[in-house]
């Protein structure tokens, strides 16, 4: 007696499911070619951009830039991704044992090449293979992280809302304005070459700037001389002189105090914007001044006002809010603002470095 075969489906069934694999087939192509076109778009000469300019969004609201093991590094709003250093390509997006968003300091440790990242959770240390993350159970003032900086001797310091922390030997140490800080939130860091840490407070209403010195935290009194108290952004030149670029809204400005006397700058005398945002020296020696809502001034070389030049979206750049800026190991020039990163290769910022100091 022959064997009984089962009964095939039903035919209303074989079609159902040959449509959805054609569905699916159909939607897999349209995603890999979604996908492509975007990285092809996202490489290609953009169309009002100069020759070697070049917008990349995502990232989107960039406040932290770094290279690190040849890429580069990108923090912000949405979190931190890894960038290409020759083409701009995106990576990858880092995802650590805990999440990271609203990226605002990166740091390297050059005395074991870890990679510290502040953020709204706290801070993040990457050797490579696996990331530790550390909160306020671990030590650190609560809120979230405004401001990172790896000192010379390899330690972190970490400010917040409510304190600043300094990571030593594996122990967390807090200071707040009991401990000499001219206020409890600390939201900039910066180390000079005489090894002094500067802190700005931008989130008390009466500001403050505190200097780290023998030892111990004590208010300065270089406040007096700044043109707004809220301290956003420094920087040394070789010969020692230090820039101090404050604001809060439409009020700010630049202080330079080259060790004997100070000058101010402000919007009347050129600036992009009051409040200055960031600041920043590039390998050729000229300095870049960020503001909060009308692009960067390029300041060649010197300050003298008649040379300077303003990059604002109508010149190529992504955004008007300049919030990091790095030039990388090859001397590309990497911008970040609240709208994306702008990306200038080498070859094209040397000729326009070079008309612009003609």
């Amino acid at each position: 007696m022959p064997t009984e075969l089962p009964s095939p489906p039903p035919p209303s069934t074989r079609p159902a499911r040959a449509g959805w694999r054609q569905t699916l087939y159909f939607l897999s192509g349209i995603g890999v070619v979604v996908v492509l076109g975007l990285v092809v778009m996202r490489l290609r000469p953009q169309p009002g951009l100069p020759d070697g300019w070049s917008r990349l969004v995502p990232p989107h609201d960039v406040m932290a830039l770094l290279e690190y093991r040849g890429r580069i590094w990108s923090g912000g709003r949405d979190g931190l991704v890894v960038l290409d250093r020759e083409t701009g390509a995106l990576l990858e997006e880092v995802l650590a044992d805990a999440p990271i968003a609203y990226v605002t300091g990166m740091a390297v440790s050059l005395h074991d090449d870890s990679l510290w990242v502040g953020h709204r959770g706290g801070v993040s240390r990457y050797d490579g293979t696996i990331w530790v993350t550390q909160g306020a159970d671990d030590g650190l003032p609560p809120g979230p992280v405004l401001a990172l900086l790896v000192d010379r001797n390899g330690a972190l310091w970490v400010g917040t809302e409510q304190g600043l922390a300094f990571l030593h030997g594996g122990a967390w140490t807090r200071f707040t304005s009991a401990d000499g800080l001219a206020s409890d939130g600390v939201s900039y860091l910066f180390e000079d070459s005489q090894g002094r840490i500067w802190a700005g407070a931008g989130y008390a209403y009466e500001g403050g700037v505190s200097v780290y010195e023998e030892g111990a935290w004590k208010p300065s009194d270089v406040q007096e001389y700044l043109p707004h108290p809220y301290l956003n952004a420094m920087l040394e030149h070789d010969d020692g002189t230090l820039w101090y670029g404050t604001g809060f809204s439409s009020y700010g400005g630049v202080a330079i105090h080259n060790g004997s006397g100070w000058r101010t700058l402000t919007v009347d005398d050129g600036l992009a914007g009051a409040k200055v945002r960031y600041l920043f020296r590039d390998a050729g020696g000229a300095i870049w001044v960020g503001s909060e809502y009308n692009g960067i001034v390029w300041m060649g070389a010197g300050t003298q006002e008649a040379g300077w030049r303003t990059f604002t979206p109508k010149e190529g750049l992504a955004g008007l809010e300049v919030k990091a800026m790095l030039q990388d190991s090859r001397g590309n020039l990497w911008i970040g603002t609240e709208a994306g990163l702008t990306r200038i290769s080498h070859d094209a910022w040397t000729r326009l470095g070079n008309s612009l100091a003609d």
